[in-house]
């Protein structure tokens, strides 16, 4: 089996498959070619990841046959040979031979039967509908900020979750939801560990230029997996994981008090608070004294350090004090590009919560998302 093709079309090819390579030493650290319905394809899978890229190329060889070489060894001859047309070839003895423009080296490569191929998990498959890269990635990259990473402990809430559209996320402190409206069926959960592959293919050049098609993959009347795949054919999956994320609280009403914050200042008072306050500190106090909002750390030298706000302003807040990671402010006002940021303050009981709103229109589709984050105080 001999492939040639264009340097530029493989390298395109291996930037999407690239997401998914293993680290180990075993088929999971190669990358598969092989030939399908007499096109060219490369294909790799990282335990519950998997991808495949189709790619233009000159074919010697029939339908099945495949070969595999090590991912990280062809991505280095790949980047130190000219452009040009680049030959990979294998023969009986299993031997891959990579030639290019004054070049020709041997690479190691494993018995490709084994390859765990998913060919009929993709048949088994069905469309959700198409979306834009852009809403997606936002919506995902705005709840991987609440994904727990306690996965000894709590592994359901160690993910992203999608249902009929709503996509949510928490940490137990903070619980974010997102609605994608473009996709009302969207249906997915996706491990935390594994939202850095759906956040790079989705944000990948060649994706961006066209809509993206969801996939569910269903077994036995259960989910398997998500697969999101571009008009090339190329795609990458994501097998499910069993444990749902539980149901959680989103439904918030309108806040009696207000706070509405300007990020400049209010980071600057963080930063003049933190070189004062005990290492590690996280959380800040928000109060009213004198019609003026003012935010407080507790001080490493004993007693507690005050800055009061000028820009930033509260409507109700009165007597009542509440504390929250700054950290939250800061991720979500950067998510959104934010200079003023309007936070609603809700009391239960001896605690609460605080509520963010936002309508995004960043992706010239006014509207199109709409994000509510409910952040939980003691």
């Amino acid at each position: 089996m001999n492939i040639e093709v264009a340097k530029q079309d493989l390298e395109a090819a291996l930037k999407v498959v690239s997401t998914t390579v293993g680290s180990g030493s075993d088929l999971s650290s190669h990358y598969l070619f092989r030939v399908r319905e007499g096109k060219a394809e490369v294909l790799s899978y990282d335990m519950r990841v998997f991808s495949l890229a189709p790619f233009t190329a000159t074919i010697d060889g029939e339908d099945g046959d495949a070969f595999t070489v090590e991912a990280w060894r062809l991505d280095k001859w790949i980047s130190s040979v000219g452009d040009g047309v680049l030959t990979l070839g294998s023969d009986k003895k299993g031997e891959v031979i990579a030639k290019g423009p004054r070049s020709r080296v041997k690479l190691r490569s494993l018995d490709a039967s084994r390859f765990p191929f998913w060919d009929g998990l993709l048949s088994d498959s069905a469309s959700m509908g198409s979306v834009s890269p852009g809403v997606l990635y936002r919506a995902v990259n705005f709840s991987k900020n609440f994904v727990s990473a306690d996965d000894t402990n709590r592994p359901e809430l160690c993910q992203i979750e999608a249902v009929d559209g709503l996509m949510q996320a928490t940490n137990r402190r903070a619980v974010s939801c997102v609605t994608v409206r473009d996709l009302p069926d969207l249906a997915l959960r996706v491990p935390g560990k594994d939202i850095p592959t759906m956040l790079r293919f989705l944000s990948d050049k060649n994706t961006q230029e066209n809509g993206v098609d969801l996939l569910q993959a269903v077994r036995e009347g259960n989910t398997a997996a998500i697969i999101l795949r571009r008009p090339d054919g190329s795609y990458v999956g994501f097998s499910r994981p069993t444990a749902a994320l539980p149901k959680l609280p989103v439904d918030v009403e309108k806040a009696e008090v207000t706070m509405t914050l300007n990020i400049d200042e209010f980071m600057d008072a963080v930063a003049v608070l933190l070189s004062s306050a005990p290492k590690g500190q996280e959380t800040v106090t928000f109060s009213s004294k004198d019609g003026s909002l003012v935010v407080s750390m507790p001080s490493d030298a004993g007693g507690v350090d005050e800055y009061p706000l000028v820009v930033s302003q509260e409507d109700g807040l009165g007597e009542q004090t509440f504390a929250l990671d700054y950290s939250y402010i800061k991720s979500i006002a950067d998510q959104f590009d934010l200079d003023d940021m309007l936070l609603g303050v809700h009391r239960r009981g001896r605690g609460g919560y605080v509520s963010f709103m936002h309508e995004d229109d960043a992706t010239n589709q006014t509207g199109n998302q709409y994000h509510t984050v409910i952040v939980w105080h003691a």
